[in-house]
């Protein structure tokens, strides 16, 4: 064994947090016209990471790697790596590495470049220090880094209005971490455990504390992830960040929310026992929660995808595709949950979905960036014929395109195959009425291909305006960042197996699903099935008609009732709270109080007044 892999062994956290702060001590030294420098700097800290995390990767397949730093924060924090997060680290790396390349362009039209590089930084070692976490404290310490850092990112163009929708992502993730802190202080309460482990046998002795204990954790988990009804804040937050920040959080970021519920799922709601089936009481709780998942998955997915549909500007029909296609790695987890020992395919095609989503939905943010760097224009309506013009950006971005609605032969068509089968086998073991869920998959995947057949018609085809005749070509740089994505969707499209078989698969024998099933169903899957293509065909035409129709009764330009904004039911209460209610305190207590003091202090100097006159007549 070679030096490289003890290190990895015994020191992959350590090395990782190092080589991070190590570059973030670096980057504001790195002034004026070292910005060269500055860049080369991060792109090789992400790589030499990268690299090191690849190395482990041998390790990872003989078991858990664990790494315990004993003393720090009185517990001790402990890191923990295995199948699940291995896939989400390696993917992060990743993501953060094509974005470095792409923001060389994006960011420097907006300045603060040392400012954006330093908490861009910060935000990848907390985002795999969240992933490597082994215990729910460190877990919750580098998730709350995580949406500080990404708040710094999100706000930085500072402009007022980008400073409010800053405020109400911040906001949301603040409550979004105290809602998990409230999760792991009860779990921990009734378990004695903050670590990521099986306690479905301790909480099937529990009575419905369980429910609200797991209730803690989907709330804040899904907060990060986009979740209805608390979504709106992803809308909000990306129309004013850049467009490299809403790619690394729609590629990376917003999966760490994903990851936390499956995490639950999949770890805590389990059971160490192999012996266990899924008709065991031990997994009712876990079936239990999968029902409401399954159906706040489905709901997640709708809403985006409807939302998606009404939207002209760029950026805020791909941020709510980005709620709808999580819609879609939630309900997987919801299947997962509520199949138990049987939910090997609802979990390999959440974890699936989110690496292809990553992919497909980064290249589309950023094809969006390229156009708007050289058009200055988010409107998609006054847009079009920009393939003329930008044709290496406008391959990729239907490259993207075809990933995202399920093409075959792109990756999305894998992942949503998978999570098709998943919810069919909900109905199928389970409850009947799982079936409309199904019904509801089909059509929201129809609504995906109708809305990206309106992105790629009003952005690429049809006519040029005429004050977009003379504008420049492709932006070399960030062609480059785009190609290496569109070369991933590609490769995964073509070659579906191979990341199952080499990630997933491995993983799933790591938890406690049934192997008779998982070696039936899931070892040597074919993608290529009638049952599956016919499926696609299916969903394309539906689109096609949809879009149709849409167009034609111009449906895409309706405004919904503002009864119906979930910011104004679920956020703005909350804000007029916690505004209002501190000044009511202040109004109906404490002024009375101050008024009662002044009467007191007015009265009580009054008296000591006439008692100094007194004792002064008497001597």
């Amino acid at each position: 064994m070679g030096l490289t892999r003890i290190i990895v062994q015994l020191w992959l956290p350590a090395i990782i947090i190092i080589f991070g702060l190590i570059e973030a001590i670096i980057i504001p030294l790195l002034k004026g016209n070292r910005r060269l420098i500055r860049r080369a700097s991060v792109k090789v800290m992400l790589i030499v990471t990268t690299l090191f995390m690849l190395l482990a990767y041998e390790d990872v397949q003989k078991g858990t790697i664990l790494y315990e730093m004993p003393g720090i924060f009185g517990n001790g924090i402990i890191f923990k790596i295995d199948y699940l997060n291995y896939i989400l680290m390696i993917f992060a790396g990743i993501i953060y590495l094509i974005v470095s390349i792409y923001s060389s362009v994006d960011v420097k039209n907006i300045g603060r470049e040392r400012s954006f590089f330093f908490f861009f930084v910060i935000s990848y070692v907390s985002t795999l220090g969240t992933l490597m976490a082994g215990d729910l404290l460190s877990f919750f310490l580098f998730f709350e880094i995580m949406t500080f850092t990404t708040f710094a990112l999100m706000i930085h163009v500072r402009t007022p209005d980008v400073m409010e929708a800053g405020n109400t992502y911040i906001y949301m993730g603040i409550i979004g971490g105290l809602s998990i802190l409230s999760g792991i202080l009860m779990l921990s309460a009734y378990t004695q455990s903050y670590q990521w482990i099986n306690l479905a046998d301790k909480l099937s002795l529990l009575n419905n504390i369980k429910y609200i204990i797991v209730a803690f954790f989907i709330f804040g988990f899904g907060v990060k992830a986009g979740m209805v009804p608390f979504h709106f804040w992803v809308p909000k937050s990306y129309l004013g960040a850049p467009f490299s920040v809403n790619a690394l959080s729609s590629g990376i970021l917003m999966k760490v929310g994903a990851y936390g519920i499956l995490r639950v799922v999949a770890t805590v709601l389990s059971t160490s026992s192999s012996t266990v089936t899924s008709e065991s009481v031990i997994w009712l709780t876990s079936k239990n929660i999968g029902v409401a998942v399954i159906w706040l998955g489905i709901l997640t997915m709708a809403v985006g995808v409807f939302m998606a549909l009404l939207q002209g500007n760029m950026k805020l029909m791909l941020a709510y595709h980005s709620v709808s296609q999580m819609g879609y790695i939630i309900m997987g987890v919801g299947v997962a949950s509520y199949l138990g020992y049987k939910g090997a395919m609802g979990f390999s095609g959440s974890i699936y979905h989110m690496v292809n989503h990553g992919l497909f939905k980064a290249l589309l943010f950023m094809a969006a960036g390229a156009v708007y760097v050289r058009t200055k224009e988010l409107d998609m309506y006054q847009l079009g014929g920009l393939w003329r013009k930008m044709p290496i950006t406008a391959i990729l971005a239907l490259i993207a395109v075809l990933g995202i609605t399920g093409m075959p032969g792109f990756n999305g068509f894998a992942s949503k195959s998978i999570l098709h089968h998943a919810i069919v086998e909900a109905y199928e073991y389970g409850h009947p009425s799982f079936r409309y869920a199904e019904m509801l998959f089909t059509l929201v995947s129809a609504g995906t291909v109708c809305s990206f057949i309106k992105f790629f018609k009003f952005i690429f085809l049809g006519k040029c305006p005429k004050r977009f005749e003379s504008i420049e070509g492709d932006i070399p740089k960030m062609s480059i960042a785009m190609a290496m994505l569109a070369v991933l969707i590609i490769y995964i499209g073509l070659r579906p197996s191979a990341f199952l078989d080499t990630f997933i698969i491995p993983g799933l024998f790591t938890f406690t699903y049934d192997p008779a099933f998982i070696n039936r169903y899931i070892v040597d899957m074919n993608f290529w099935n009638s049952g599956d293509l016919i499926n696609a065909v299916i969903v394309y035409a539906l689109g096609a008609v949809i879009f149709f129709f849409g167009q034609k009764y111009h449906l895409f330009q309706m405004h919904l009732p503002n009864w119906l904004n979930a910011e104004k039911i679920f956020y703005k209460p909350v804000e007029d709270f916690c505004e209002k209610f501190p000044n009511y305190c202040v109004q109906r207590f404490e002024n009375n109080m101050v008024i009662g003091d002044v009467m007191i202090y007015s009265i009580l100097l009054t008296v000591i007044m006439i008692m100094l006159v007194i004792s002064r007549l008497l001597i």
